[in-house]
């Protein structure tokens, strides 16, 4: 896979820095079951340095040779780190990270858990449990088991937030680390569900909603941040300036007009 991935980045004039896996089998919110959808892979790539010598927009995302498989430019996505992207995070934090040969990947999740903006964070973990039931909801029915556990586990990401780290993605080690602060009967609920010998869930729906309920008053409380632009900048030079060989680019000559002085 990775193999493959680097050799369709070299054709484009790019580098692999960083790879992972996202998608719902690796949050492991899928019952035993059901099949789970296959994992997408992300990825983070660098170009030569001259390709960012210039003032023009060039294309920050590539394709990757799968069906579910692109990424960003380093430049981009050293951008989001800046405004504390939440995609970004969730891909820093994938528990299977397949590919981070300079530790890219460890360098951008040291800088995001110095800096990231909680209350932005907390607000799309908010959002991502409210899509995963709205659907249902605006027709007036129940919420499915498996829908419940999703967003089960962005708002325990979001629970997660109040300890003043930023979450993991996987669900398993959420419940895990929140450890007492989650009731025992949400999380029996949890693994009934994950397990398929489920029929209700009411604990796990009674904390959904209270959770809910509580949500956009917990998300103001959180603080912003930003991780620090400097710290960006250094590594996002020090990156771009290996891939030229320790080099730093040679300037091209400046034509003259007509009648400036010669320097």
């Amino acid at each position: 896979m990775i193999g493959a991935l680097t050799g369709h980045l070299e054709t484009q004039g790019a580098r692999l820095l960083f790879a992972c896996q996202v998608g719902e089998a690796v949050e492991g919110t899928v019952p035993a079951h059901l099949a789970a959808a296959p994992p997408g892979v992300r990825f983070l790539y660098v170009r030569p340095a001259d390709w960012y010598l210039t003032i023009a927009e060039r294309p920050d995302a590539l394709d990757g040779p799968g069906a579910d498989s692109w990424g960003w430019d380093l430049r981009k996505a050293c951008r989001l780190l800046l405004r504390s992207n939440p995609l970004l995070w969730s891909w820093l934090a994938s528990p299977s990270v397949l590919a981070d040969p300079e530790g890219l990947g460890a360098a951008l999740r040291t800088l995001a858990g110095e800096g990231t903006s909680r209350r932005t964070l907390g607000h799309a973990l908010w959002d991502e449990a409210r899509k995963a039931l709205t659907a249902y909801l605006e027709r007036g029915e129940s919420p499915t088991a498996v829908k419940s556990v999703k967003a089960a586990r962005a708002l325990l990401a979001l629970r997660w937030l109040d300890t003043g780290t930023l979450p993991p993605v996987a669900l398993e080690d959420l419940m895990d680390g929140l450890g007492d602060a989650l009731d025992p009967a949400v999380r029996a609920d949890v693994d009934a569900i994950l397990s398929g010998t489920a029929r209700t869930h009411p604990a796990l729906y009674r904390w959904i909603n209270a959770e809910l309920d509580s949500a956009a008053e917990r998300c103001a409380a959180l603080p912003e941040g930003a991780p620090d632009p400097a710290a960006a900048d250094a590594l996002y030079r020090r990156v771009v300036l290996r891939n030229n060989n320790g080099a730093v680019p040679a300037p091209a000559p400046m034509a003259l007009t007509e009648g400036e002085p010669t320097p």
